[in-house]
């Protein structure tokens, strides 16, 4: 006598069913965890903005040498990770954090290029130190204004 086979997990309509859960389940997470991960990428460049400003006041000096282009990877590193975060968010766009840190993003990457230049140039020049302090006093207040918005938005 042959058996049955009852509708369970062999089936391939209970994997996409299962795929289908997890899915929503992880969107759902993700969602949950866009304040907390926002709040996290704003507070990064936030310091690597602060640290790159430092380093252009004493002109890439670190003990006795000058910063490596190498060293200077941290702060390109800084950028890309915050970008894909951005990059990953599309339903988001919409809310007044995600623009502004849009906004956050374009200053700290033209803040981080402007320093690789200015140390590449292989002498201090007050001028541009205070252009550089000016396009880092702009990544400061961008992410100010997204740590406001997130303070604002609905959850």
């Amino acid at each position: 006598m042959k058996s049955i086979q009852r509708a369970g997990p062999r089936r391939p309509a209970f994997f996409l069913a299962l795929a289908a859960l997890a899915v929503i389940g992880a969107g759902g997470c993700y969602s949950s965890d866009y304040r907390r991960t926002m709040a996290a990428n704003v507070s990064l460049l936030s310091d690597m903005s602060d640290k790159l400003a430092d380093y252009c006041r004493t002109f890439f000096k670190l003990d006795d040498r000058q910063l490596s282009s190498e060293e200077m990877g941290e702060f390109y590193y800084a950028f890309n990770k915050a970008n894909a975060f951005s990059s990953s968010t599309p339903r988001e766009a919409s809310r007044p954090s995600h623009r502004d840190f849009v906004k956050l993003l374009n200053a700290y990457e033209k803040f981080a290029h402007a320093a690789d230049e200015y140390r590449l140039n292989g002498k201090p020049d007050p001028a541009i130190l205070a252009s550089l302090m000016s396009q880092h006093a702009q990544v400061r207040h961008f992410a100010g204004k997204v740590t406001e918005d997130l303070k604002k938005e609905p959850d």
